[in-house]
C-alpha cells in the first residue's frame, strides 16, 4: 500500500503470485493424488463385523468428502493463478498504453 491508503499493482509481483499459486495447486494436487491412493489402497482393515460396517460407512463417506474438498481446492487454487497471470498480463498493458500515451503528450 502507499503512503496516500492507495495501492499499487506490479505486473511482476502478479505474474510472480501466478507461478506461486499455480505451483501450490500442483502441489496440492499431487499430495491429494498420494494421500488417495495410499487412504484407499489400505483396503478394508476395520473388518467385517458390526462395529466394522459401522466405522466402515463413516470412515468411507468421510475420506470420499475429504478427497473431493481438496481435489476441488486444487483447482480453485489453479483457476486463482490463471487469473492472476491475466491480470499480470491486462496491467502490463494498460502500463504500456499509458506510458505510449504519455509520450504522444510530450
Amino acid at each position: 500500500m502507499s503512503k496516500s491508503g492507495g495501492f499499487r499493482v506490479s505486473p511482476d509481483s502478479l505474474k510472480t503470485a501466478a507461478q506461486r499459486t499455480q505451483r501450490a495447486a500442483e502441489d496440492l494436487a499431487a499430495a491429494t493424488e498420494k494421500l488417495r491412493s495410499r487412504v484407499l489402497g489400505a483396503g478394508s482393515p476395520w473388518g467385517g463385523d458390526e462395529m466394522g460396517t459401522v466405522f466402515a460407512s463413516a470412515y468411507t463417506e468421510g475420506t470420499q468428502l475429504g478427497l473431493e474438498v481438496l481435489g476441488d481446492l486444487a483447482q480453485h487454487l489453479e483457476e486463482m493463478a490463471t487469473s492472476l497471470a491475466q491480470m499480470s498480463e491486462n496491467t502490463k498493458a494498460a502500463d504500456d498504453a499509458n506510458a505510449a500515451g504519455f509520450k504522444q503528450l510530450y
